[in-house]
Formats: structure tokens, C-alpha cells, sequence
């Protein structure tokens, strides 16, 4: 029964893969050729990170902010291929099936697929902005999901990856996307906790102290005058 189930997923993944591999158009072509590059993410993320700054009431969190995109890549990115490609081992549609399309001479890529280390790295980004902007950048939810489903296409539209490995991918991307932004968001309030700020009555106290002492001197002269 199980093994059943399996090839019935798998046979399910496979005719999508050759759907979507299969219908393309030239400027498509292009489009995601460039979301699938690593230039193009490096592009994407400053834009998310230049436009959370801008409108930050607090522009002093930059540097947790780029700590948090950090761990998303270095968590999805170790996960990804030591925890699910090492230990299933499926191979890449481009290393197992026959008629695949490849544009632009694009190799291959590594031997396995699943899951998808774009789909994983692009969501669990996407969530972390999406949850740390959503209060001062309304639009971000929306423009960092879209770009990363953007990214996910584009994996078996270029052969790269089966559906099945860009659904589980982005699946493990939120996932920790989330727990990423939950682990920044705790070191960002014990942070805030733990500021040296100003005690109640601090400034009346240092005011009385630095005001003219009222010396016999000082009472005795305004009384003559």
C-alpha cells in the first residue's frame, strides 16, 4: 500500500514537472533564467533590506536585521542538503528523466533534488522580511512571497527540480523563516529590556544640582536689589 502511494505521487509529480517544464515562452525564458540567479536574490534582498530601513522607525536594528537573513540562508541552505538531498537521495529530473528542457546550455546541478535548496532558501527569507517589515511595510508580505514563488517556478520550468521538491522546499523555508524571526525578535526585546535608560526623577534631580546654590550671599544681594 505504501509503495503504492509513493508511485502514485511520484507519477503525479511527474506529469506536473513535464507540464510546466514543457509550456514556455522566449521572454518567460529569460525572466526566469535572471529569479533563478544568485545575483538577481542578492538584488531582491538589499531592496527588501533598503526599504525596511527607510521606513524603520529605529534605524539602529540594520545589523540584527542582517544577522536574521544570515541564518535563514545558513539554516535552509545545511538543512536542505544534509537532513533531506543526503539522506533521500532523489535524483534531479534532469538526471533522471528523458526529454527534459534545458535553456541557455544550463547544466544540470547537483545529483539530487529533494528538496528544493531555492525553494527553502527564498521562503525562509521571504517569511523572515514578511514577518519583521509587515508593521511599517505594508507592501512586503506580498513582494517578498511573490518573489520567492517566482524563484520556486522557475526551478522545474529550468529542469531543475520536481514540483514535489519546490512544495516541501518552501514548506522547510517557512518553517524556519519563522523561527528565525522568533529567535531575532527575542534578542531584539532583551535587548530593549536591558537598555540603560533614564530613571524616573533623574532629570529634576541633575537640575536641582546644577541650579545656583542659594547661598546668604545670592539671598542677601537680591534683597538689595
Amino acid at each position: 500500500m505504501e509503495t503504492t502511494t509513493i508511485d502514485a505521487l511520484n507519477s503525479v509529480d511527474t506529469q506536473l514537472f513535464y507540464w510546466i517544464n514543457q509550456h514556455h515562452c522566449t521572454v518567460a525564458d529569460y525572466v526566469l533564467y535572471a529569479f533563478t540567479q544568485h545575483w538577481s536574490w542578492m538584488v531582491m534582498i538589499v531592496l527588501f533590506f533598503v526599504a525596511t530601513m527607510v521606513k524603520s522607525p529605529s534605524k539602529r536594528w540594520w545589523w540584527l536585521i542582517a544577522v536574521g537573513v544570515a541564518l535563514c540562508f545558513l539554516f535552509a541552505d545545511r538543512i536542505t542538503v544534509l537532513c533531506f538531498k543526503d539522506v533521500f537521495q532523489r535524483l534531479r529530473p534532469c538526471h533522471a528523466l528523458p526529454d527534459v528542457r534545458m535553456i541557455f546550455g544550463m547544466g544540470c546541478g547537483g545529483q539530487y533534488g529533494f528538496v528544493s535548496g531555492h525553494a527553502a532558501n527564498s521562503f525562509a527569507t521571504a517569511m523572515f522580511f514578511a514577518l519583521w517589515s509587515r508593521k511599517y511595510v505594508k507592501a512586503m508580505p506580498y513582494v517578498a512571497f511573490g518573489w520567492a514563488a517566482i524563484v520556486s517556478y522557475s526551478r522545474p520550468y529550468l529542469g531543475k527540480h520536481y514540483p514535489g521538491d519546490i512544495i516541501c522546499g518552501a514548506l522547510l523555508g517557512l518553517l524556519i523563516g519563522w523561527l528565525i524571526y522568533l529567535f531575532i525578535n527575542l534578542i531584539h526585546n532583551k535587548i530593549e529590556q536591558y537598555r540603560p535608560t533614564q530613571l524616573p526623577g533623574t532629570a529634576d534631580a541633575f537640575a536641582k544640582d546644577t541650579a545656583e546654590p542659594n547661598t546668604p550671599e545670592a539671598t542677601t544681594k537680591d534683597t538689595d536689589n
